[in-house]
């Protein structure tokens, strides 16, 4: 094939804040579908946390702009710097990637206007309940779970025939230089082998369900249990759950990290992966604390009941029900054999269906049905996504 009949893919973030489950995604597709069959450009927002980014695409030979982001419907200047854009790089096929409903909301229709011929739209999140009415004319709409996709179906008109979940992915870990690191954090946070450590990995929000866990950790300190906590992530809530952790005679066993560069060390070192969220998509520390092999106890809600079976590759509790979390967390600290069963199960499911290439393939997968290339088949209406290890053709 030559440079001339490759298909144009156009890739767009619409995320303005740092680095997420959007640029990620958006980033293995770019450097891992096959340069014979695309060419393959980005559009990112001017965001100063978007560069190292832009930079990496670059090197790997991805070509890169920055996207002037609308006010309005109304800002006619941006809109039509974003219109000359698409004329000028004649796309034949635009991906949108967003996690947030505000954000670039009239691309879609905007490269309709200007003969883009084939657009798709991945919701990385939980879709918000104000319409977005764009989504109604797209070829394909992909979201990350089960739930996120009837919330599109339910909220913002979304035909289940142009639904597809598509989730998120994770790569192999790299245990040469995780495991010494792991075994340093450990040693250094005061774990051991009756002194279990829990990692929770998540920003300091209300939606992540802090006080939960703090209230489970409580009540598990008064049946007499040992453990250590490493809370991972910034945000709103950090003040005052630090001070609800000295409220409950936590301040010694939970230790507040902050943003953490090399999260998989941590998710290694961890005995347990904690996630008590009230709501969530399919969170990759996740996946990737179940590549590693760790057990993960968290809510049954949105995608994690999509990627974890309760009792088989994971702990599945009520969200926001303190005596289940305490519960599931007591029992794996009094059964480690079974913790260790449980992480071993949870490897084998991420290599068989959720490695990246699994999921630059499932979309490669939608990219052809939208080019009328193959079959398309809709998502049935509740239950598990399709996650086999091979796209449907």
């Amino acid at each position: 094939m030559t440079r001339e009949e490759r298909l144009r893919l156009l890739l767009v973030s619409a995320a303005s804040g740092a680095f997420g489950a959007p640029e990620r995604v958006l980033w293995e597709l770019g450097t891992r579908l096959p340069e014979t069959r695309y060419t393959i450009s980005a559009w990112l927002t001017p965001a100063p946390e978007m560069d190292e980014l832009a930079d990496a695409l670059e090197a790997r030979g991805v070509a890169v702009e920055r996207l002037p982001e609308p006010r309005s419907r109304w800002d006619f200047r941006r809109l039509s710097a974003v219109g000359s854009m698409l004329r000028r790089l004649r796309p034949t096929i635009l991906h949108l990637h967003t996690d947030a409903d505000g954000a670039q909301r009239g691309l879609p229709s905007l490269a309709r206007l200007f003969g883009v011929p084939h657009r798709v739209v991945t919701h990385h999140g939980l879709p918000g309940w104000e319409p977005w009415p764009a989504l109604t004319s797209v070829d394909a709409v992909t979201a990350v779970c089960a739930s996120a996709g009837e919330a599109l179906i339910r909220t913002h008109g979304v035909s289940r025939a142009r639904l597809r979940i598509v989730t998120h992915g994770v790569d192999p870990p790299d245990d040469a230089s995780e495991l010494p690191e792991s075994r340093r954090l450990r040693d250094a946070i005061g774990a051991g082998p009756f002194r279990p450590l829990w990692v929770c990995a998540a920003r300091l929000e209300d939606i992540k369900g802090h006080e939960i866990l703090l209230d489970a950790l409580h009540r598990l300190m008064a049946e007499g249990l040992d453990f250590v906590v490493a809370l991972a992530g910034e945000g709103a809530r950090r003040t005052g759950l630090e001070r609800r952790a000295g409220e409950l005679g936590l301040a010694q066993r939970v230790h507040f990290l902050g943003a953490v560069e090399s999260l998989g060390s941590w998710l290694r070192a961890a005995d347990v992966v904690v996630l008590a969220s009230r709501e969530e998509a399919l969170p990759l520390s996740v996946l990737e604390a179940m590549a590693r092999d760790r057990p993960v106890v968290a809510s049954a809600v949105g995608g994690l009941l999509d990627v974890i079976e309760d009792g088989v590759s994971g702990v599945l509790v009520p969200a926001g029900d303190v005596a289940a979390l305490a519960g599931a967390l007591g029992m794996l600290h009094r059964k480690p054999d079974l913790g260790r069963r449980l992480g071993l199960e949870a490897a084998d499911l991420t290599r068989a269906a959720f490695t990246w290439a699994h999921v630059v393939g499932r979309y490669e997968a939608v990219y052809d049905e939208v080019l009328g290339l193959a079959g398309f088949t809709p998502e049935p209406a509740g239950g598990r996504p399709r996650t086999g290890a091979e796209p449907r053709r």
